[in-house]
């Protein structure tokens, strides 16, 4: 006859190991489904590296205001993705989320790497080049003076080499 901790230690055990599974099963499934919203809208894959230039309405100057790179991870689920952009000028890393609709479209939100203590926040909205290596549009949110406003993007895919 087996003990009650015996017994009891046999249901968490398999309680753990079935939602694990759900876990697995549950990724694989979104995985599956956004590789298939994907190719029947034909829309290039996001995942990579970006070089990005931001241009400011608000500067008389011709050149970006900031460039920075941001690094696509992982697709969550059907056109939403999730990443990281890296600021080099500042020293700053900072979570980047967007969507990529069947127009190729990219809505990317993004939050200065010290927000709450930073006001920098935004939206950029681009359209992604056919071939999959260009995004341009622009950007409106908050300035670090606190202050609304907006201006240019344009972001070219950063090619690894084979070697």
């Amino acid at each position: 006859m087996a003990s009650p901790a015996f017994d009891l230690a046999a249901v968490l055990l398999a309680v753990i190991v079935g939602a694990a599974i759900g876990v697995v099963i549950t990724v694989l499934w979104y995985k599956k489904q956004s590789e298939g919203f994907r190719a029947r809208h034909e829309i290039p894959s996001l995942i990579g590296t970006w070089r990005c230039q931001w241009f400011d309405d608000a500067s008389s100057g011709a050149g970006p205001k900031i460039e920075d790179t941001v690094e696509v991870v992982r697709w969550t689920r059907n056109s939403e993705f999730v990443g990281e952009g890296h600021q080099p000028q500042f020293q700053l890393s900072y979570p980047v989320a967007g969507e990529i609709d069947p127009s190729r479209v990219v809505t990317l939100v993004y939050r200065a790497a010290r927000y709450p203590f930073e006001p920098n926040r935004g939206v950029a909205c681009l359209e992604l080049a056919r071939d999959g290596l260009t995004m341009e549009g622009r950007w409106f949110g908050r300035r670090f003076s606190n202050q609304f406003g907006g201006g240019r993007v344009r972001c070219e895919r950063v090619v690894q080499s084979a070697a």
